[in-house]
């Protein structure tokens, strides 16, 4: 993406010319970015340039995200039809086809004041009351954010190990899911296309899936657009793939209400992410995405 306020294009070059791996990755994403559409980038542009925020592009990134897409609006700018979505691909989803996503239960179980362990036999023992209950006070505090998911059938690998919760947080790329002093609780949420669309549409959203673009989250260097000829965006890794086939396809969806047969399973991460510098983990990501869209001028590595 090429900014067309020279001001914030000259903010970009520089912001790409740090020394630091972890700020160069997110201008990067930025620079490498080729699903946002024009009047969202316009409209980006804009909103930013009057923002009440610091002068410093990465401030000005983050402030549009909390204000525009981690809101209570329920529309937010990824959904809207006059911003031109980053569509998914060319073919139409399957209604009932099962997506996967990653939740973190530390915020809702802490504001609850509810044990984990305590969910957990709910849930085991079918105490409907008590998770419903949780899922109700849960659904009312989350905001509309456009949430991140996978579909089943790509992690069936993962699933199945007695560390799911690891290896998912690995297969997803979820760097901030890093147990420093204890576990985290998480739950492995499944539903279907069907269901993401029926609410959506309660909410007058046509398009209820997209291609996540780098306007959909803050500044996160653990985030890299795909190009545009991979359908779907593409997550990227903790720990460097085999090959490019290995890609997980990841999609962005809009807010889905949970019900309890929505949690299929509740876990802990244990385990702290291997060690592997950022660098190796773009830069290996960036080669196994210009295998796989045969686009050899995408990208560039972090030198």
């Amino acid at each position: 993406m090429r900014f067309v306020d020279p001001a914030l294009q000259s903010d970009l070059e520089v912001w790409r010319q740090t020394q630091d791996d972890g700020e160069r990755a997110a201008a990067d994403n930025l620079w490498f970015e080729e699903r946002v559409g024009s009047p969202r980038q316009v409209l980006f542009e804009e909103l930013v340039r009057s923002a009440d925020a610091p002068n410093a592009l990465p401030h000005r990134h983050t402030w549009y995200w909390k204000r525009y897409l981690r809101s209570d609006d329920p529309m937010p700018h990824t959904f809207q039809t006059d911003l031109e979505p980053a569509r998914l691909g060319p073919h139409p989803l399957e209604p009932f086809q099962p997506i996967v996503r990653l939740e973190e239960l530390r915020t809702p179980l802490g504001a609850q004041g509810l044990l984990f362990e305590k969910l957990q036999t709910a849930l085991s023992q079918n105490q409907t009351a008590v998770v419903d209950k949780f899922l109700e006070k849960w659904n009312t505090a989350r905001d509309y954010r456009p949430a991140f998911a996978a579909w089943k059938d790509q992690v069936l690998d993962e699933l199945a190990a007695p560390d799911w919760p690891d290896r998912m947080r690995d297969r997803l790329g979820l760097a901030h899911y890093d147990p420093t002093d204890e576990p985290i609780p998480v739950a492995l949420m499944q539903y279907t296309v069907r269901d993401v669309t029926i609410e959506a549409a309660s909410f007058g959203c046509s398009q209820a899936f997209t291609a996540p673009t780098v306007l959909d989250s803050g500044p996160w260097p653990y985030f890299f657009p795909a190009p545009k000829e991979l359908p779907y965006g593409r997550a990227m890794p903790l720990t460097p793939m085999g090959s490019d086939e290995q890609l997980l396809a990841e999609m962005l969806h809009f807010r889905l209400t949970y019900r309890r047969d929505h949690i299929v399973k509740l876990g802990e991460i244990r385990r702290r992410p291997d060690v592997f510098s950022l660098k190796e983990l773009r830069n290996h990501h960036l080669v196994a995405l210009q295998l796989a869209s045969d686009r050899y001028d995408f990208g560039e590595e972090i030198p």
